[in-house]
């Protein structure tokens, strides 16, 4: 028998029962002014039913504004297995960070946007995690690749607008050319995942910081291939703000596309890094090699997680569109783990059926740049 509802049940408890079709889903609502919205930059590609037209991928998340409860304590959890003392100036970055674990997530909801004045566009209903994916036609004709354009979501009045991302970048991919996945944790930016305390530090106490010599190598790349980007991490969503902030001021504008998870400790963050992560990757990199059949790819990573065996797999299911993988050798983290995890044999195991010239691990960022050109 399906319930059309059931009140105060927490979020990811009517997920399932909506999955086992026990509960149904809620209405549609419009964006309230008690909420917290963010929407994602992304890229638009060619519509496949019509030529002259383009489709993207538009992704939304809602909470109930300062829902959440215990802030105070999961800080100070924090802190204290990170040795601070209270009253600390990251303690104020810490509580930012974790309010997005512990805000409610909303289902249902939807937003208006003004797509960069071409016409309006509506995002959502919201699914069980509080999160959107629309693939909508895009409004207006004549856009180019390399484009980029800005969109404003349409906000109720009074709703608190220091506490949502209302704006987000569209960049257009025409068809032919290059795209480039890219990971995030130790591959652009410093978050230690193989040691927990460190992981914890950079995540929620510190600012993001990049891996040296990255931004330059990306840089690089985006000038002479001129890629669609995407950022593709096992980080959850509610890092969102963090991640766009950091990618933003650091790296070329591409779509971030983050974990749809649940959070009840602090433990479940740390596993999720390395949890069910090649999966995960191997069926999102599925998806956008399919949304852009024509181009071809680099995919960049590292050695801390799956990424060289989830960028095999995706190269044995389309070995002539993937040109190019580049793995970054992290050292110096967890050096028992990384007697494996940065081993020839590792290595070879995943690479097992991809010609020597399609794949390459490194340690530092430069010895790639003299590669870029000679892949055009």
């Amino acid at each position: 028998m399906l319930c059309k509802s059931l009140p105060n049940l927490p979020p990811f408890l009517s997920h399932l029962l909506r999955k086992a079709h026990l509960l149904s889903a809620p209405p549609s609502t419009p964006l309230k002014p008690t909420d917290t919205i963010w929407i994602y930059d992304n890229i638009a590609y060619p519509s496949s039913t019509s030529p002259s037209s383009w489709t993207a991928e538009f992704i939304s998340a809602y909470f109930l504004a300062n829902s959440g409860k215990g802030v105070a304590e999961v800080v100070a959890d924090i802190s204290e297995k990170l040795g601070l003392g209270k009253g600390d100036a990251a303690e104020a970055r810490i509580a930012k960070r974790v309010q997005a674990f512990l805000d409610i997530v909303i289902e249902g909801r939807t937003v208006e946007v003004d797509f960069a004045g071409q016409g309006r566009i509506t995002l959502g209903p919201a699914q069980g995690g509080g999160v959107a994916m629309n693939h909508i036609p895009i409004p207006g004709h004549g856009y180019q690749d390399g484009e980029e354009l800005i969109s404003t979501a349409v906000l109720p009045s009074g709703i608190d607008e220091a506490n949502v991302i209302a704006t987000m970048k569209t960049r257009f991919a025409g068809k032919d050319g290059w795209a480039v996945v890219s990971d995030i944790d130790d591959t652009i930016k410093v978050s230690h995942v193989r040691d927990r305390i460190a992981l914890l530090r950079y995540t929620f106490a510190l600012e993001p910081q990049s891996v040296d010599e990255m931004p330059q190598l990306y840089l690089h790349l985006d000038r002479v291939l001129k890629p669609a980007w995407y950022y593709l991490s096992a980080s959850p969503y509610n890092l969102y703000p963090m991640l766009r902030s950091f990618i933003s001021n650091n790296f070329p504008q591409g779509q971030l596309l983050l974990r749809e998870m649940s959070w009840q400790e602090l433990e479940s963050f740390i596993v999720s890094l390395t949890v069910g992560t090649q999966k995960y990757k191997e069926k999102e990199m599925e998806r956008l090699v399919k949304l852009l059949p024509e181009r071809k790819w680099v995919l960049i990573g590292d050695s801390t997680q799956k990424d060289p065996e989830a960028y095999a797999t995706t190269y044995k299911r389309n070995p002539e569109k993937v040109k190019r993988i580049w793995i970054r050798v992290v050292e110096g983290v967890n050096r028992m783990e990384e007697a494996m995890l940065n081993s020839d044999e590792r290595f070879a195991t995943a690479f097992k059926g991809v010609p020597k010239e399609v794949w390459r691990t490194f340690k530092q960022a430069g010895e790639l740049e003299a590669l870029v050109s000679e892949i055009v």
